[in-house]
Parts: structure tokens; C-alpha cells; sequence
């Protein structure tokens, strides 16, 4: 999620081309699709990611492999990004790319790290209440950090939530500490 402004700007122009064919919802589903095929193949992100592969081999690779099974813009797009020796950045433009998609629908993500697994109604207390506070919908990605012992930290936009046992206890002692 860094929405470099060169990620932006990429990742706006996707949109804005997928929109004009009238293939953005076939354009996510390629996305989403090569952003969990990178996560799944460390070789294959590794190839993508190495500054020492010449971007011409990397256009051939990803020609072979997707031509005909993604959408031409998708392939196009990421043809451009050999071309402009932008590939090594594949993966933060393919999250970036779902995250301004959201964003466009209405949608956050809201990043949230736990010390034991939620509870279907603790998730979904914890999005409605994350719904209002935003005014949007919020989709929870979680993950789980047994070192906090109890609690949450949920990281909506720039607004960190923090409600760990650890911060809990020490605005208590604080309280205690100032007589209130």
C-alpha cells in the first residue's frame, strides 16, 4: 500500500484504459489472479523482482506465460511496465492497483493484527464499528502477533486504533499515576 506517486500514476492509467474497453472487472480478476501467483511462486517473483534480468527477457517470459489468459490490457500493461523498467515493482503496483479499485468503490482496508484469531462477531462488531468511524465499507485484512498477549492494532488510512492489553494497562498506570 504505497501509492508512490510513480504507482499512481500506472496504476490510474490501468483503471482509466480498463474503464474506456469496458474490461475493469475482468482487468481486477487479472489482477488479483497475478498478485496471488507471485505470492504463491517465490521464483517467479524473484524473476520479476531482479534488477540483474534484462527487461527483455523478463517482456518474452510474461508474454509466454500470459499471452492469451489475462486480458490483452493486462498483458499490455505489464509489457509496458518491461519496456519502462518498471517490473521490479510489479507487486506494489498490483496491490496498489486493488487498493485504488477499492477506493473507487468504496471500499477500505482496514489492517488489523491480533493476538488470537477473531471471533465472527468480534469481526464483524470490529468492521461495523471501523464502517462508521470511516463512512465506508471496510474489508479487514488480519494478522496474528501472539506477542501482544490480548487486544488488537488496526491501521485504517493514517489512523492507528490501538487497543492491545499493553497500551490498556499503561494508560491506566498513567491514570493512576496522575491521581484521575
Amino acid at each position: 500500500m504505497s501509492q508512490s506517486a510513480v504507482s499512481v500514476r500506472y496504476t490510474e492509467a490501468l483503471i482509466d484504459a480498463a474503464q474506456d474497453r469496458g474490461v475493469l472487472d475482468d482487468v481486477v480478476g487479472d489482477v488479483q489472479a497475478l498478485k496471488g501467483l507471485l505470492r504463491e511462486s517465490n521464483d517467479l517473483s524473484t524473476f520479476v523482482a531482479d534488477p540483474m534480468m534484462h527487461s527483455g527477457r523478463k517482456r518474452t517470459v510474461l508474454n509466454s506465460l500470459l499471452a492469451g489468459k489475462v486480458q490483452d490490457i493486462t498483458l499490455n500493461f505489464l509489457l509496458l511496465l518491461c519496456d519502462n523498467h518498471r517490473e521490479r515493482i510489479l507487486e506494489e503496483l498490483l496491490a496498489d492497483f486493488l487498493t485504488a479499485i477499492e477506493a473507487h468503490s468504496g471500499i477500505v482496508t482496514a489492517y488489523v493484527t491480533v493476538a488470537h484469531v477473531l471471533s465472527s462477531d468480534q469481526e464483524k462488531n470490529l468492521i461495523e464499528k471501523l464502517s462508521i468511524y470511516s463512512g465506508k465499507q471496510v474489508r479487514l485484512e488480519t494478522t496474528i502477533d501472539e506477542g501482544l498477549k490480548a487486544g488488537f492494532i488496526a491501521r485504517l488510512g493514517d489512523q492507528v486504533f490501538d487497543g492491545t492489553l499493553a497500551t490498556q494497562l499503561n494508560r491506566l498506570r498513567h491514570r493512576l499515576a496522575a491521581g484521575v
